[in-house]
């Protein structure tokens, strides 16, 4: 979790640093943005919309990503993901050697099967529940960046997304259809 913030910090720093009079001014609001974003906060001391590509993209990311396990924040945990990637790694290792058996572990105790199908079906429906919002609101006709960030403020409770539900907007342009889903 610490590795994440580390690093998201460190690469939007460098990115946005001739946004701001110092590198150090930079990396300081990298760090304020990925820990509010991270952490669900939903504070916002800069409109990181204007930012470039690359770091408007890492805090999508971390939208996705959310808070650590046992986190009231919202997203998919970094828990879920890490047994997410190991079970990844598990089915990739059995595919090329069959007669290995490979067990998922976390801090060094091996996670039951029961135990990874219950995060594995949790992300599927994580994923199903975030495509069908995206699908229902697109009905209003906002670009694809908008949708899927009001989405994952909304469903994540992270607070600001993207261009027109950004740092500086908010989510008065959507229909009330559109609000019934994201409130759902």
């Amino acid at each position: 979790y610490l590795g994440i913030i580390f690093i998201s910090t460190i690469v939007i720093g460098f990115n946005i640093k001739d946004s701001f009079s110092s590198i150090w001014v930079a990396l300081q609001q990298a760090f304020f943005q990925v820990a509010s974003i991270i952490t669900t906060t939903g504070f916002s001391t800069v409109d990181f919309n204007t930012w470039p590509a690359l770091s408007k993209t890492i805090i999508v990311i971390l939208m996705f990503i959310g808070g650590c396990a046992g986190s009231t924040g919202g997203g998919i945990k970094v828990s879920r993901l890490v047994v997410f990637l190991k079970a990844i790694k598990s089915e990739v290792m059995s595919i090329t050697h069959p007669r290995s058996v490979q067990k998922v572990q976390t801090d060094g105790r091996p996670l039951s099967n029961d135990a990874v199908r219950r995060v594995l079906c949790y992300l599927g429906a994580y994923v199903i529940i975030v495509l069908a919002s995206i699908l229902l609101i697109s009905l209003d006709g906002k670009d694809m960046t908008t949708n899927l960030t009001a989405v994952m403020a909304t469903f994540n409770n992270i607070g600001p997304g993207l261009n027109l539900v950004g740092p500086t907007s908010n989510f008065g342009d959507y229909s009330v259809f559109s609000k019934i889903v994201l409130m759902f």
